[in-house]
């Protein structure tokens, strides 16, 4: 038996100052010589001590998987993950096999043939939880204390809905469902680690027949659950069922309010059903930086879009940059705004299709300063809940605050 070590790893660099569990933990095979590591920069491990390096690739770790692998053995390279997803090709001078689309089947996948191989899926076992510290994760969420341990559960990958902003389509464009026994196993496993919040990273979790089934066994774990979903499934039926099943907040997809979207036609609706049933609203919406290119139409957007808070009143709000992935139909849009060095600021939070660096720089200024306004105002503190308790929430845009303060900007 191969006593050499199988090393998995994330690029870019795992955050864990706002991460959940890695991904590439569903994909390591079982055995005492894997081990995950949070820095690929250490010298813990030669080559000769390697039999494989997993490596989980997203765009904004391209740069980096690029110069780590020319320190090492191609051939003892494996890459998979979003990046080697949507586009295998850039990953053949730099990895020996490349796995395209999901994979919890290790050995299965490697015993292809070829360099660029399809995930195999299997769902006969729950992810390496025991090669990672959970208490390493952190997120940002409302009510949540630093020291609060959160951790996050799969029932399903993909998604079928083809946004074009989207690259989650590119990985697995169905749902696949994982078996009800899995469920069962994993939430006996998390149960242990006696987490106060648990993320249901589905894409979104209604789509599935067995949902409310799943949502019963994650319950049992004893933590508060926060989940995906589309405003256009959440029924009154849908959402009292949540609200049973200790779901305290649901994340929707607020997206460019220039655009309209047909998911969200029931979007104030849902807004008033999840605030009478007391579930959190968090909402997410899109800056497209190449919209607001001017001042005038920055505070027109971002007048608009305060106005679309104080009416929906969510207890949280996420603004990101668009990012145009290669693959969606943005990226046909967008490609000659994007270069292989903006890659590396693909984290949401950079206005990088804004060329203009001063202009750059306000628009990722107003971003957090409009974020603020709302969190700040009146009727979010006086009808919404209060903003400074001092939660992960409220230290986090403290820490921005303090950042832009610095930058020169009044807050």
């Amino acid at each position: 038996m191969d006593k050499r070590k199988i090393i998995a790893m994330t690029f870019p660099m795992q955050d864990i100052s706002l991460g959940l569990e890695p991904s590439v933990l569903t994909v390591v095979p079982d055995g005492d010589n894997v081990e995950y590591l949070l820095d690929y920069h250490t010298d813990k491990y030669n080559d000769e001590d390697v039999q494989y390096y997993l490596c989980s690739v997203y765009i904004t770790g391209m740069m980096d998987f690029i110069d780590w692998s020319k320190k090492h053995t191609k051939s003892k390279i494996i890459a998979g993950g979003y990046e080697p997803t949507i586009n295998p090709d850039d990953f053949l001078d730099y990895a020996g096999r490349i796995i395209v689309g999901p994979c919890d089947s290790f050995w299965e996948t490697i015993a292809q043939e070829g360099q660029i191989i399809k995930g195999i899926t299997q769902n006969k076992r729950i992810p390496r939880y025991d090669l990672y510290n959970v208490q390493l994760n952190q997120q940002i969420i409302p009510d949540k204390r630093k020291n609060d341990i959160v951790t996050s559960i799969n029932t399903s990958q993909g998604c079928p809905f083809k946004c074009d902003f989207c690259c989650s389509p590119l990985m697995c464009d169905h749902i696949m469902m994982k078996p009800l026994e899995l469920v069962k196993e994993e939430a006996r496993y998390l149960k242990k680690l006696n987490p106060k919040w648990i993320f249901i990273r589905d894409e979104n979790s209604p789509l599935q027949n067995d949902w409310k089934e799943k949502l019963s066994v994650i319950r049992t774990i004893g933590a508060k659950i926060y989940l995906f979903a589309s405003a256009n499934l959440l029924t009154e039926e849908n959402v009292k069922f949540m609200k049973e099943n200790n779901v305290y907040m649901i994340c929707l997809g607020l997206e460019d309010i220039t655009v309209e979207y047909g998911k969200n036609k029931r979007l104030d609706e849902v807004c008033e059903l999840l605030h009478k049933y007391g579930i959190y609203v968090y909402l997410s919406f899109i800056v497209n930086p190449v919209k607001i290119n001017t001042d005038e139409k920055a505070e027109s957007f971002y007048q608009r879009l305060l106005e679309r808070f104080y009416k929906l009143r969510p207890e949280m709000v996420c603004g990101n940059f668009l990012m145009p992935f290669r693959g969606t139909k943005l990226w046909e849009e967008y490609k000659d705004l994007v270069t292989k060095e903006d890659f590396q600021y693909y984290n949401s939070k950079s206005a990088f299709l804004e060329k203009d660096m001063k202009r750059r720089k306000k628009d990722e200024f107003d971003m957090f300063y409009y974020q603020w306004v709302y969190y700040t105002s009146d009727i979010y503190n006086e009808h919404v809940r209060k903003f400074d308790i001092y939660d992960t929430l409220h230290l986090r845009f403290l820490e921005l605050k303090e950042e832009f303060t610095m930058k020169g900007y009044d807050v």
